[in-house]
């Protein structure tokens, strides 16, 4: 081999393993700014590409669809080197200066960067190259074949989830299809205070559906989307979707509604409702598993709709789970029955003020006109304060003149203005067409009785007389029917709610459009205008009728005969009481089987009643009567009321009336004879009213009898409701049956009493003082199933109220002791609960009670109190002791009135917080020797009270007392009384709207600052719902609140500056 061959080879060996590496080696050393910019840019493009891909991710992640392996393992080394890059460019950074005391870059460490980076951005480079073939769904995701074939148990339900609310909420709100905003984007009053509601219940755990429900045209689909944007705003959800069910329910465009706003795209997809609702299942599931909240709002919900045929999670009662439900509909029991609601809210009109904003907004100007004003609230008052029909009398009044809006609503009234009646038509017709039979008969009933305010006793009356209720046997059931009617109504939104608790209402817009409805089939007339007479009607509308009322009108005349053949029910109310029915009045109405009459005078004869063969319901109010025996031929009569009339005597004939289920006597002062025989003859008397009436009652051993005996009764096996009074325990001698009442009103003595709850089973015992009445067995059956009881003059060996009844007061509701000088206790054993029901708890004058309890009370006992009255009882010293208040958690009214001894609220024996959650009203007067709220142990000394609160007296001490219910406190004639709250109670009175001091001498402010708190006074001087402050009579009075402020100043403008930040309305003297 050739020197030259040597050398070749030699050279090649050398430049492959030294030259090349060194001159690779140093390229790394110089390049590696380059390298650096390179790998940047690497990221940036792979950045680039996981961004764009991140967007197909999230579709298929909202359609629920499984990723592809391919498409998982790219995006994890994706995310790696990310990851990695960022680092590997830190440490260039660092080794740019890390040589000679960090003045130089540092060779070896930029060798060492450039090679790993040059590997790093091939890497990158790989990835964003496979990135280029994800382009679209069907690229990194697929559609699982198996999703929803395995049925997937349904979770348990949330805690809280069943626990159904039945409180309804009422308030008023507006409906527009456009916008109703008054200014700046704000909302009507009452809608606001709607939508905040509504979200609060959304907040609440306890509620999974909240729903919203009032008559067509009310504006319950605009307060929807109102209440949306609002919790949008707020972000109380992560996901909101909202759907409209409407009448015709539409399975696929409900479940479209649902998953566009779920970015549910897939769904669009699919054709089968069955997969459709899979998909929607399973996207809510995610997201339930994701702790992400979730809201979907169906609007306009006519009937029920199965959950689960849509796709929303919902166990087998159809209640959703997982997430919430924000739902409308027309009707209330939609709401509750089909879908579970667990909170409802009922959307009335706009208040008076409202709708006439948004009346005014539309017409514009001329409303203010003198001529057009009168003419405005004619037009409101039809509108009935629904923004849809506002709207439409706006758009209709805006260009008109005068005589077209007086022309328009005379119209209106009549049914004949076209336009303005189909949209009411449209309001109220499907709500009327939903009802059963005889709830339309009810609802009709309501329209012929002519009054906004029906009573519910005369629908009883007349709606037996009708036939309404021929189903059921008993006046019991009838009631219930009744009840249920009329809830089923008021859930349709065509009888609204009234204060109240058993009442309910009509409005003229539901009474114009059942009058219009029902007379195509049944005319009804209802005389409303006192100045037309009965004569000027048409004799052919007269001949068809089958219902007729005169409200409460002034007769002018009226003719001698009524020609109405086809006549069901007449109702007159009369207000002039020389008012005469002429004897052919009623020759012509053989089908009559209802009639009321009020302030008629019949003294000559009842012969007019004579031939009503068919009558079933006869009311004679307060009329003048002088002989009532012809009404022993109307055999078929099952409800006789002479309520208030004058009548004297009823006749044997009268025991005729062997249908009679209902006898009514009460008020009949001159009702001085029943003879002998007749109650007992009523064998289906199932009712028999007497209050305030009949008291002549025959001793059992009178012979011969002149007068009707209380035994009498005995024999009446259908007799279940009795209201009577008896002026004297010795009419007892015999024992009345008892067992068979379920309802009653007894009253024993002469009573007078002012306190009594409509609905109860009453018991009212004026006691002789050598009565024995209370040991009679009746009496002591009454004692122990009464819901009521009223006791004066106790006056025996009994200490306590335990001790009369040997079966003890299980279902006592309301409890009023007075003039009773044994009474020393009301609870006297602890050893078992007495009182459990016991709401109301009134004591007056007992002169000798000195505690409600003895000893500590068993458990439960007084556990449902809700009122407390204590009045004139001067032995008492405290009201509670600690250990009863804490069993007393229902509380809402305390009332003490001159008690001379009182000397505290709650006695304790150590200062522990006393919490009364729903107490909402404190009345004290006339207490001379009470000086705190809290009393400890026997009366303290002078000392001793100083010690507690220094040299101040303070009634409420924050620290030991709070009521975050409070709204009304009076306090007058507490001598001893300096100041009545710390700075630190008032955090707890933010729901105090009433507060009244008078007639305390030695008070001085309404606040003392506590010392050592460091707390200024003007910094918690907040009662935001106080809007009524009485200060009267305060001889000793500086300012309203006593420490820093009377330090600094004590002039009159120091109390005017604390006010004016005190208050947030007017304040009242």
């Amino acid at each position: 081999m050739s020197a030259d061959s040597v050398v070749g080879i030699g050279w090649d060996v050398l430049k492959r393993y030294v030259v090349v590496p060194i001159e690779r080696g140093f390229g790394y050393v110089i390049s590696s700014k380059r390298f650096a910019n390179c790998l940047r840019g690497e990221v940036q493009n792979l950045e680039n590409e996981v961004l764009r891909v991140e967007v197909l991710a999230e579709q298929a992640r909202n359609n629920v669809r499984k990723f592809h392996v391919v498409f998982t393992t790219w995006k994890e080394s994706a995310n790696k080197a990310l990851e990695e890059a960022p680092k590997l460019l830190d440490d260039f950074e660092k080794a740019t200066k890390t040589c000679c005391y960090g003045t130089l870059p540092d060779p070896k460490f930029r060798y060492q960067f450039s090679r790993k980076a040059e590997g790093k951005i091939e890497v990158i480079k790989q990835l964003t190259q496979k990135c280029s073939r994800f382009n679209g769904l069907d690229d990194i995701s697929f559609i699982d074949p198996a999703f929803g074939n395995v049925a997937t148990p349904n979770p348990a339900r949330r805690e809280g989830k069943d626990v159904v609310q039945s409180t309804t909420a009422s308030a008023s709100a507006s409906f527009v299809s456009t916008s109703m905003k008054l200014r700046d984007g704000g909302v009507f009053e009452s809608r606001a205070l709607m939508i905040r509601n509504i979200m609060d219940a959304l907040a609440d755990n306890g509620n999974s559906v909240v729903g919203i429900y009032g008559m067509g045209g009310v504006g319950k689909s605009t307060l929807l989307a109102d209440t949306e944007k609002r919790i949008r705003e707020e972000k109380s959800f992560d996901l909101v979707a909202q759907a409209d069910v409407s009448e015709h329910q539409d399975i696929k465009r409900i479940q479209g509604e649902i998953a566009h706003k779920l970015c549910l795209s897939d769904l669009k997809n699919e054709e089968c409702v069955r997969v459709r609702a899979e998909l929607l299942h399973g996207r809510l599931k995610v997201e339930e598993r994701n702790k992400k909240t979730v809201l979907i709002i169906l609007d306009n919900l006519w009937k029920g709709l199965n959950l689960k045929s849509v796709g929303i999670p919902c166990g087998p009662d159809n209640k959703v789970m997982g997430c919430k439900l924000l739902l409308t509909s027309r009707d209330r029991d939609v709401l509750r029955r089909d879908m579970g609601c667990d909170k409802d809210f009922h959307l009335g009109g706009l208040k008076e003020e409202e709708a006439k904003t948004l009346f005014e907004r539309m017409v514009g100007d001329k409303v203010h006109d003198d001529e057009f004003k009168p003419w405005v609230e004619v037009a409101l008052d039809k509108c009935a304060g629904v923004p849809f029909l506002i709207i439409a009398m706006a758009k209709r009044f805006k260009d008109a003149g005068l005589s077209e809006w007086k022309d328009t609503l005379k119209k209106i009234e009549k049914f004949k203005d076209t336009k303005i009646n189909d949209l009411i038509n449209q309001m109220l017709k499907w709500s009327y067409d939903r009802l059963e039979e005889d709830e339309k008969s009810l609802l009709q009933l309501c329209v012929v009785y002519g009054i906004s305010i029906p009573s519910l006793e005369n629908l009883v009356r007349y709606g037996v007389g009708l036939g309404l209720f021929e189903e059921v046997s008993s006046m019991e059931e009838v009631r219930d029917r009744l009840s249920s009617h009329i809830r089923t109504l008021q859930a349709s939104s065509l009888l609204l709610d009234s204060e109240d608790v058993d009442g309910f209402k009509i409005h003229d817009l539901v009474r114009e459009f059942v009058v219009l409805v029902a007379s195509r089939y049944h005319p009804l007339l209802v005389l409303k205008d006192k100045d037309k007479s009965i004569t000027e009607l048409p004799k052919d509308k007269l001949k068809s009728c089958r219902a007729v009322c005169f409200p409460h009108i002034d007769m002018k005349e009226f003719p001698k005969e009524l020609d109405c053949p086809e006549l069901r029910i007449f109702l007159l109310f009369t207000n002039n009481e020389s008012f005469e029915i002429p004897d052919s009045y009623f020759n012509s109405m053989e089908k009559l089987v209802v009639l009321t009459l009020t302030s008629i005078r019949l003294i000559h004869s009842l012969k007019p009643f004579q031939f009503l063969e068919n009558l079933h319901t006869l009311c004679l109010e307060y009329c003048s009567l002088e002989d009532v025996a012809i009404l022993g031929k109307l055999k078929g009569l099952q409800i006789l009321s002479i309520v208030g009339s004058q009548i004297q005597r009823l006749p044997k004939e009268i025991g005729q009336l062997v249908e009679l289920r209902l006898l009514d006597l009460s008020y009949c002062s001159q009702l001085e004879i029943i003879e002998p025989g007749v109650l007992g003859s009523l064998i289906k008397l199932e009712e028999l009213y007497m209050k305030y009436s009949f008291k002549q009652w025959n001793v059992v051993d009178q012979t011969p009898p002149t007068n009707a005996c209380l035994i009498e009764l005995n024999n009446m096996k259908n007799l279940c409701t009795l209201q009577v009074s008896i002026p004297n325990s010795s009419m007892l001698l015999g024992d009345l049956n008892v067992k068979k009442f379920s309802k009653y009103n007894i009253n024993i003595g002469y009573v007078h009493r002012w306190r009594s709850k409509k609905g109860l089973s009453t018991l009212n015992l004026k006691l002789d003082p050598l009565s024995n009445v209370l040991q009679k067995g009746c009496i002591q059956s009454i004692l122990g199933k009464s819901d009521d009881l009223f006791l004066d003059g106790l006056n025996k060996i009994e200490k306590s109220i335990c001790a009369l009844s040997q079966k003890g007061f299980l279902e006592l509701k309301q409890l009023q002791v007075q003039n009773s000088p044994s009474i020393h206790y009301i609870l006297q054993s602890p050893s078992h609960a007495k009182f459990k029901m016991l709401e109301s708890l009134f004591l007056e004058n007992l002169i000798n009670l000195e505690k409600i309890s003895n000893n500590n009370i068993a458990s439960k006992s007084f556990s449902e109190l809700k009122v407390l009255r204590v009045e004139s009882c001067n032995k008492m010293e405290v009201l509670f002791p600690l250990s009863m208040v804490r069993e007393l958690s229902k509380l809402e009214e305390i009332e003490v009135v001159d008690c001379k001894l009182m000397r505290g609220i709650v006695e304790v024996d150590n200062c522990g917080k006393v919490e009364l959650h729903n107490l909402q009203v404190l009345k004290f007067r006339n207490l001379p020797n009470i000086k705190n709220f809290f009393t400890i142990g026997m009366a303290p000394s002078s000392s001793t009270l100083d010690d507690q609160v220094g040299t101040q007296i303070v009634f409420f001490n924050g620290q030991q007392v709070a009521f975050k219910r409070l709204e009304k406190l009076e306090i007058d004639g507490l001598a001893n009384l300096r100041f009545i709250f710390f700075p630190s109670m008032v955090k707890s009175l933010t729901q105090l709207k009433k507060l009244t001091i008078s007639n305390c001498e030695k008070t001085e402010a309404i606040i003392m600052e506590e010392e050592g708190l460091g707390m200024e006074t003007s910094e918690i001087l907040a009662y935001p719902m106080l809007t009524d402050l009485r200060l009267k009579r305060l001889k000793s009075w500086r300012c309203f609140s006593h420490g820093k402020c009377a330090r600094e100043s004590q002039s009159q403008d120091c109390v005017r500056s604390r006010a004016t930040a005190l208050f947030n309305h007017k304040v009242c003297d």
